[in-house]
């Protein structure tokens, strides 16, 4: 978790540098320099990560998105193919089969997600094992 540098409630304003009573302004115009170089450098790191965050979220989402439509009809057309394989589509009325197939998809979408979430969470767990076998 990255923290913000400058919280909302900071009133100090980014580029006031105070100069000094004894300073002289070539000095002044130096010390200001340095300390606004830094800053600059502290609000590039601090975006550059909020960036790589922001780009492993998008990575995740679109993940998530692709397995949830690509597993959907597959389980339904699973789901289909079993009661085809049963005999049931002749002796079943038509709005228990569409009622078995929506339940049938419903229950694979929660799959998808648990098989989503687990394969967000790998590459922590490869790396906390990773980490303890060096040890």
């Amino acid at each position: 978790m990255i923290l913000d540098p400058l919280p909302p409630q900071d009133t100090n304003p980014l580029a006031a540098v105070q100069r000094r009573p004894d300073e002289t302004l070539h000095a002044y115009l130096l010390r200001c320099q340095e300390e606004l170089s830094g800053r600059i450098q502290l609000l590039a790191a601090v975006r550059d990560a909020y960036i790589q965050i922001l780009g492993m979220e998008r990575i995740r989402w679109r993940r998530c998105k692709l397995l949830l439509a690509f597993t959907g009809p597959v389980i339904a057309s699973l789901a289909y193919a079993g009661l085809a394989c049963c005999a049931a589509t002749d002796s079943v009325p038509a709005p228990l089969m569409a009622a078995l197939i929506a339940c049938a998809g419903l229950a694979g979408a929660a799959l998808a997600l648990a098989v989503a979430h687990i394969l967000d969470r790998l590459p922590d767990w490869m790396a906390a094992r990773r980490s303890r076998r060096w040890r």
